[in-house]
């Protein structure tokens, strides 16, 4: 596309995809002024974002530590030798942590997505506005399938349950190589709308990270704490983290909203690929700043990737029904009171 014309393009999408009738900042929402900011960091090992924070590359990160609950050892791929047991892909990892259940019940195996279950085991986010109808969403992300399917097949007919929905779509020309640019433009629109609107919560997947890891973006990548492409390209998601996190702290009515901040990934790798079930590729990590995550805490306990929903209705107090199925405790935070 002409990349002018892509502008255009962009500029619509934000101009028409907000709704003059969106509910008011600060304490004037839903919950009381609880929101939730999610962060997905695509194929970022947890070791390495370890070692990034520790040398001073990934202040924005090391600062969310400092402020809130780490856990350095959360699992992605499922129970081994389980029904729940899945590929450390994306397709299966991000799928499990907007849907807040493995690949038993979801039916993703790969990127692929083919004979999948979302329809019966939904986005978190149709979850939220089935049970609170006037909750304001918001997604953006650079990898199309999770708009194309994640997002898509969790639409129960032709009710959308997502309030604005950017994709920064790759071109596939270039195989991954302007995922960093991707990354830029949709943190762009993301900042743009936490000026604009007053979401309850608001996903901003960034894809770099796994692209420098597979060598696509930069040939010397590697997924390892060791590889310099690989911790630059982390060092430049903490900055795109920084503008985020400094647009939440703009907010007009900031000093009266409570909010979470939620970061993790989906996989980590080895050499230059994932999918197995190695520790190199299971082991994740999870960030929760805000709310009611203690401050300065290490969670020495391992998490599942399926906790991000839970902790996500555990912050904005909605209680999660049985036949959800999220069998998992909220990461740092309590979960809500049930009520009759």
């Amino acid at each position: 596309m002409n990349p002018i014309l892509r502008l255009l393009v962009v500029a619509t999408v934000s101009l028409t995809a907000i709704p003059a009738g969106a509910h008011g900042p600060g304490a004037g929402n839903d919950f009381e002024g609880r929101r939730v900011l999610f962060i997905g960091v695509d194929g970022c090992r947890a070791d390495a974002l370890r070692k990034a924070v520790e040398k001073g590359q990934a202040p924005n990160f090391q600062s969310l530590i400092r402020e809130g609950t780490v856990s350095w050892n959360g699992f992605a791929g499922g129970d081994p030798d389980t029904g729940t047991e899945q590929q450390t892909m994306s397709g299966p990892g991000w799928t499990t942590i907007f849907t807040g259940v493995w690949r038993d019940k979801h039916g993703v195996a790969d990127n692929r997505f083919l004979y999948n279950r979302i329809a019966q085991w939904p986005h978190f986010m149709r979850r939220l506005r089935e049970s609170v109808p006037t909750a304001w969403t918001a997604s953006l992300c650079d990898w199309p399938e999770i708009h194309k399917f994640i997002v898509g097949e969790s639409r129960a007919g032709a009710r959308d349950f997502i309030n604005f929905e950017f994709l920064a779509s790759p071109d596939p020309a270039l195989k991954g190589r302007d995922y960093a640019a991707r990354d830029a433009e949709l943190t762009a629109r993301a900042v743009e709308h936490l000026k604009v609107a007053n979401p309850d919560v608001i996903s901003v997947y960034l894809g770099q990270v796994d692209e420098v890891g597979h060598a696509v973006a930069d040939t010397a990548g590697r997924f390892s704490p060791e590889n310099e492409p690989y911790l630059a390209a982390i060092a430049q998601v903490d900055r795109h983290l920084g503008e985020l996190l400094a647009a939440v702290r703009a907010r007009e009515q900031f000093a009266q909203e409570n909010w979470l901040v939620l970061a993790t990934t989906d996989h980590g790798g080895r050499g230059t690929s994932h999918g197995g079930q190695s520790p190199e590729e299971r082991t994740i990590w999870m960030i929760a700043t805000g709310g009611k995550a203690q401050r300065g805490a290490v969670e020495n306990q391992a998490v599942a990737q399926t906790a991000i929903p839970a902790t996500i209705f555990a912050h904005l107090g909605v209680p999660a029904k049985p036949e959800w199925g999220w069998n998992t405790r909220p990461f740092a935070l309590p979960a809500p009171i049930e009520t009759q």
